[in-house]
């Protein structure tokens, strides 16, 4: 019976173990950017003091904001790469060339201030004046204690 016991137990100790390592090893797996958005998530949920209801509206639509930055964001980084390289191709390319990409890239800059802009207006249905007063200081402070963390380190 002792052995029976012995057996048992040494076998559910090292089951779990190993379920232990698995569970970290799923944890490793998440993209920092992703714990990043998490991180930001349950500090902009506290912040702003979300119900359950405005919390899904509200992220909904910022989704929904961040998809359409992120399509901007490409557009200037394809852009970037077309000038880059063009600058490379030795080829002299003329002054309107470059005086046209350059006002294509601040088409897309006013565009996407635009965003921003109309994405900010667009929060007055979910959120009260306060709240998106709050949000854009969090935004502001966030991005820049990301940026710190990651050039000083975790630690710091």
């Amino acid at each position: 019976m002792k052995k029976i016991f012995f057996i048992t137990t040494l076998i559910l100790f090292t089951v779990s173990i190993i379920l232990a390592q698995n569970m970290q090893k799923d944890n490793r797996k998440m993209k920092p950017i992703e714990k990043i958005e998490e991180w930001e998530k349950v500090k902009l949920i506290d912040i702003l003091n979300l119900d359950e209801q405005a919390s899904i509206r509200f992220f909904a639509r910022r989704k929904e904001h961040q998809s359409k930055i992120k399509e901007i964001l490409d557009q200037k980084e394809q852009l970037a790469n077309k000038m880059e390289e063009e600058f490379k191709d030795d080829s002299k390319i003329s002054n309107s060339v470059y005086n046209e990409q350059i006002n294509n890239f601040i088409l897309l800059e006013a565009k996407l201030q635009k965003e921003r802009e109309s994405y900010i207006r667009s929060l007055n249905d979910i959120l009260v004046p306060e709240q998106i007063a709050k949000l854009t200081v969090f935004e502001i402070r966030f991005r820049k204690e990301v940026r710190q963390r990651l050039m000083h380190g975790k630690g710091n």
